[in-house]
């Protein structure tokens, strides 16, 4: 009967989960630059054939093909070759991850914590702003597809430490898809395995140890085949791509040591509105125990503590990159709230941190769904259908709004990828702005289109400054024509497009 009853808040919780990711689902969150950028991939793959990234001058074979990987963009492909090449089929995959990684959670979170904790677990995973769960999971980004992977990855991990069967390879199928989907996942989640591997031997005494090596092995092995089908069929020129790659993480992940780690440490301590520290001693005071219980809460430990600590000591701090610790420590909440029920029954601690939790989760839940309900914005889609009536399609835009080169078949000029380290060197680091190392007029576009991620990176500040008149605007959009202002600067810069 027990049983019955979690099939049915289950089957219920998905359908009122479906409901919120399917409404207004183009609309919110408004198309932006990743999930614009993201999208050229399976535009290109259906259109040309070609894996790769593109601008007017050609194909590019970096940046989006890494960001993602193909587990999210071969079912869009997919989706895009069915139904066509719009926003909304891509998005409803999306949605599709987003339900099969939330049931998959659900399923972690009752290996994890009994009772009515395991619930208020996969609540929390859902609903809470840090974790942002929903907004990540309506747009095509790859934190919501790794999780539900890296979810598969846990559950078969369970099985492992039980001792049954086959469980070390669902762990390793599972966490090599978390990483072909998520490429920098592999920063925390091998060496989580390796350190697991080293504690279940030495400090937990856990006979299943070695399953962690054997699980690296696995998820090793798939992501070395897909990088072997990346490098070898898709990219022409490796060391050029490799070189692009090294220069466009230097401004993101891979700023060690971080010159952001004391302004990243102290915005974590204002994450899940206070209560992430709990969470982090909860973890810790479970993991340990040596007992089979404690080595299962280590492994949640050292997952979230590695991702954690990558993001404080090695990156720009965008708590984006804290996803999957963030939301693994949702097992530690729903943990505290279980253990609170059983052990201090009656007592005013009990009914303050869990009156004090279920606060906070029922205020971001109100956040959240207000949010899908009362947000967004169609702009880019009122600008994609003014260029389609007015502009012809020969006519060369120049912008570094790659959304709107899915929503339209113009021949858009895009600036280069290793403009994308400065761009964050600039918004992370405090360093000069993009405009200062890239020639815009250098491709002699007719037409700029300046919109939010332009403006927010003032690449294209000058134009705006300079064309106090748009040709027309819609939102945050803005499609200028340089000539009528006469707008051809010619000062030298270093990075060309």
């Amino acid at each position: 009967m027990r049983g019955w009853k979690w099939t049915m808040g289950g089957i219920l919780g998905l359908l009122g989960l479906s409901a919120l990711a399917f409404y207004r689902l183009t609309l919110y969150p408004p198309t932006w630059f990743d999930e614009g950028s993201h999208l050229h991939v399976p535009k290109a793959l259906v259109r040309w054939g070609v894996y790769a990234d593109y601008s007017s001058e050609g194909f590019r074979f970096s940046g989006p093909i890494f960001g993602v990987g193909p587990t999210v963009l071969l079912p869009i492909a997919g989706a895009f070759h069915l139904f066509g090449i719009d926003l909304w089929p891509a998005r409803w995959v999306m949605v599709g991850y987003l339900l099969l990684g939330v049931s998959l959670f659900s399923v972690v979170a009752r290996r994890w914590v009994p009772g009515i904790g395991a619930a208020f677990a996969g609540l929390w995973f859902v609903f809470a702003r840090s974790v942002d769960t929903v907004t990540l999971g309506r747009q095509v980004l790859g934190e919501v597809p790794a999780m539900t992977f890296l979810a598969l990855g846990l559950i078969g991990w369970a099985r492992m430490a039980r001792g049954r069967k086959g469980g070390a390879l669902l762990a390793g199928l599972g966490f090599g898809l978390a990483l072909i989907t998520k490429n920098q996942w592999g920063l925390f989640l091998i060496p989580a395995l390796i350190t697991m591997a080293l504690l279940g031997r030495v400090f937990y005494r856990e006979p299943s140890w070695a399953g962690n090596l054997a699980a690296a092995g696995v998820a090793l092995g798939l992501w070395g085949l897909w990088q072997g089908i990346l490098w070898g069929v898709w990219i022409p020129d490796p060391l050029r791509t490799l070189g692009e790659l090294r220069q466009i993480a230097g401004g993101s992940v891979a700023t060690f040591p971080s010159p952001r780690m004391s302004a990243t440490a102290r915005s974590l301590l204002t994450v899940f509105d206070g209560a992430l520290l709990p969470a982090v001693f909860y973890v810790l005071a479970k993991a340990l125990q040596r007992s089979r219980e404690g080595y299962r809460w280590g492994f949640v430990g050292v997952l979230a503590g590695l991702n954690l600590g990558w993001l404080v000591v090695a990156s720009n701090g965008w708590l984006r990159y804290a996803y999957p610790g963030l939301a693994l420590l949702s097992l530690g909440l729903g943990g505290m709230v279980e253990d609170l029920r059983k052990q201090v029954p009656g007592s005013a601690l009990r009914w303050g941190v869990t009156g004090w939790l279920a606060l906070l989760l029922l205020g971001s839940a109100a956040i959240i769904i207000g949010r899908v309900v009362r947000q967004g914005d169609g702009s880019a889609f009122e600008m994609a259908r003014y260029l389609r009536e007015h502009i012809p399609e020969s006519a060369r835009i120049e912008t570094w709004e790659p959304e709107m080169m899915v929503l339209t078949d113009h021949a858009y000029h895009q600036p280069p990828q290793a403009l994308l380290d400065a761009a964050a060197r600039f918004i992370w680091l405090g360093g000069p702005p993009p405009s200062a190392f890239y020639r815009w007029d250098s491709a002699r576009p007719d037409y700029v289109l300046v919109g939010a991620f332009g403006r927010w990176v003032q690449l294209y500040q000058e134009v705006e400054e300079g064309c106090t008149r748009p040709v027309a605007a819609f939102g945050p959009y803005r499609l200028y024509a340089p000539v009528e202002c006469a707008l051809f600067p010619t000062r030298e810069r270093s990075i060309q497009p």
